[in-house]
């Protein structure tokens, strides 16, 4: 019984906020974040997943990182992987990950460099921002 009620509990929740005028393949992102995390142990959290211009993620990285420019994607964590058990929520409510931001402009860019796919690219940056979010960094 005690698995059966834990299986009911778990879910993974992926908020998008994506602009109308950039073609994404929702679903694919879907299952590649879902994938990762359930790689990672993690089967009951929320995570937001924005896909915004040039500039927006600029400010971003400048207001939130103080670092200058545009960049390809940003994670911003609400609790750290070790917490997601330590916030006492309803069952139907997962915990909050964090947010994933992605640069659709920069997608598009590095997609025509290297001859890749833009969806393959995003979700490339997906799975680099969400890493970060589940604790790994790049080496000093």
């Amino acid at each position: 019984m005690k698995r059966l009620l834990r299986q009911k509990r778990a879910m993974i929740q992926i908020n998008f906020y994506i602009d109308s005028r950039y073609p994404v393949d929702r679903a694919a992102l879907r299952a590649k974040a879902q994938a990762i995390l359930e790689k990672h142990g993690i089967h009951h959290v929320q995570l937001d997943v924005s896909i915004v211009g040039k500039r927006k993620i600029q400010t971003l990285n400048e207001q939130k990182l103080h670092h200058t420019g545009p960049t390809d994607v940003l994670s911003f964590p609400h609790h750290g992987r070790a917490q997601l058990t330590d916030v006492p929520l309803p069952q139907t409510v997962p915990p909050q990950l964090g947010d994933v931001v992605i640069s659709f402009p920069e997608a598009v860019s590095t997609a025509r460099r290297f001859g890749k796919r833009v969806d393959d690219q995003l979700g490339f940056y997906l799975e680099h921002g969400l890493l970060h979010l589940l604790g790994y960094h790049h080496e000093e």
